[in-house]
């Protein structure tokens, strides 16, 4: 069982070293661990000579292979992960660095940029904080200050306790301040509205599980920005708009009749134009760790891993495919959601000249048209919440015969998935495969179909 970090929330994450997915106990954030070009430890762990080295990979996809270069104190160990997120299109890549002294007296983890679109906080977002994701491919989070990211650092830490304060600042240095106005800067000029950024660092004393005392040091970076309504957005707003329009166009000459209130209560209602959408990132954040009386000078150790860590061009071409593999994903989810939404909108149109006939004709036609009317606009704005659910969640929905889970005979498998399969003699047991061409299992397994929000 190996032991890494969450980027999330810091506590530690259990790994068998060979599950492709491990899941923190305390936040529930998911990470992909690519176990299968899994190498060993040694080979990503390197000893500092006291200056500026690139540094190798030590675990998951990119093991053996350099992503960061940055100062590593002589003598010191060094070892560095970079877990893909494919929920998060801004920061498709993270790389966490931790520098560890002779004797474990020491310790500093250095971890890169991480993005999020706000979520403003119900007694529903509090339960899915760093876990639900979007349709952007962005990890839903309420926005925190970079004060608030020290405290969750300092006190939210399960492995620490008896946390006491000894100093905080807001103010940040020369070179953290010449950080923020240069990202913000390429914040205005990629069209964003008002970014701004905060800085805090924290120290204080705390003791480990064993009971031993620590001081830490934590320094962390916020930017945020207000991204435009997109296109698709307003559009899907004023399509909304015209059904309302529509619905009370029809109904203005049934005022106070049955059927005229039968009417009303079908109306769509009134809905907020979208509004600019809150991104915001944790730039970077860095924890010093010193053991109560080490001689490590880790504060000087601090700032110069600090100012000197820089991405190196394999990172950078790494995250650009990343990036566009997860555009063309948005495509295809936009593309799918915009096609459910114009056939809702044929769909009203249509559903609406026959209510018309109804009211013409309400004498001969009776309360069973309009009845299977309702029907129709049901069945219709249930499909598309359906797709638009799956889209969040990142699933796509199959029918299946028994048991069935959540809804009765459907099964959801993740969307990279590309056939899913069903065991007809223990109807418990799945499985699933990627590629154009379906698995041969033979005949105890039966390919199940994708139910496209019909259910």
């Amino acid at each position: 069982m190996q032991s890494l970090i969450c980027q999330q929330c810091r506590a530690a994450l259990n790994w068998d070293g060979h599950s492709e997915i491990v899941r923190c106990e305390f936040c529930g954030t998911r990470y992909r661990m690519h176990p299968r070009q899994q190498q060993s430890d040694a080979g990503g762990v390197r000893v500092g000579l006291g200056e500026v080295s690139n540094i190798q990979t030590s675990r998951g996809r990119y093991a053996g292979y350099a992503l960061v270069r940055s100062f590593i104190p002589k003598g010191w160990s060094v070892q560095t992960n970079a877990p893909e997120q494919e929920s998060n299109i801004l920061c498709p890549l993270t790389v966490q660095v931790q520098y560890a002294a002779p004797g474990g007296d020491a310790v500093i983890t250095f971890t890169g940029t991480r993005a999020f679109r706000h979520l403003e906080p119900s007694p529903q977002t509090m339960q899915q904080q760093g876990q639900l994701i979007l349709p952007e491919r962005m990890i839903g989070l309420t926005y925190r200050d970079a004060g608030a990211i020290c405290d969750g650092a300092l006190s939210g830490n399960p492995a620490v306790s008896d946390v006491r304060l000894l100093s905080a600042e807001t103010q940040p240095d020369d070179w953290a301040a010449q950080l923020m106005r240069r990202e913000l800067e390429g914040f205005a000029a990629a069209g964003t509205l008002n970014p701004g950024g905060t800085w805090a660092k924290k120290c204080a004393f705390v003791r480990d599980s064993a009971g031993a005392a620590w001081r830490k040091q934590i320094e962390a970076m916020v930017l945020y920005a207000y991204l435009p309504v997109s296109q698709g957005e307003q559009m899907a707003w004023q399509m909304l708009q015209q059904s309302r329009a529509r619905t009370m166009n029809a109904m203005m000459g049934l005022r106070g009749g049955m059927l005229g209130g039968l009417l009303g209560g079908m109306a769509s209602p009134q809905m907020q134009a979208p509004q600019p959408q809150l991104n915001w990132t944790v730039q970077y954040m860095i924890e010093t760790s010193v053991k109560e009386g080490s001689a490590e000078p880790a504060t000087d150790y601090h700032r110069k891993i600090r100012d000197s860590i820089a991405v190196l061009p394999l990172m950078e071409r790494e995250i650009a495919r990343l990036r566009e593999n997860l555009m063309l994903q948005i495509q295809r989810d936009n593309a799918a959601v915009s096609d459910a939404m114009a056939q809702m909108n044929r769909d009203q149109m249509a559903s609406w000249d026959r209510r018309q006939q109804i009211i013409r004709d309400a004498s001969d036609y009776g309360s069973g048209i309009m009845h299977q009317m309702f029907q129709d606009n049901a069945a219709t704005s249930q499909r598309v919440n359906n797709l638009r659910s799956e889209a969040i969640r990142g699933v796509n929905t199959y029918y299946t015969q028994s048991p069935g889970y959540g809804v009765p005979n459907v099964v959801e498998a993740g969307v990279g998935w590309d056939h899913v399969y069903q065991n007809t003699q223990y109807p418990d047991l799945f499985a699933a495969s990627t590629g154009e061409a379906p698995l041969e299992f033979g005949v105890d397994f039966e390919e199940l179909k994708q139910t496209g929000g019909d259910y």
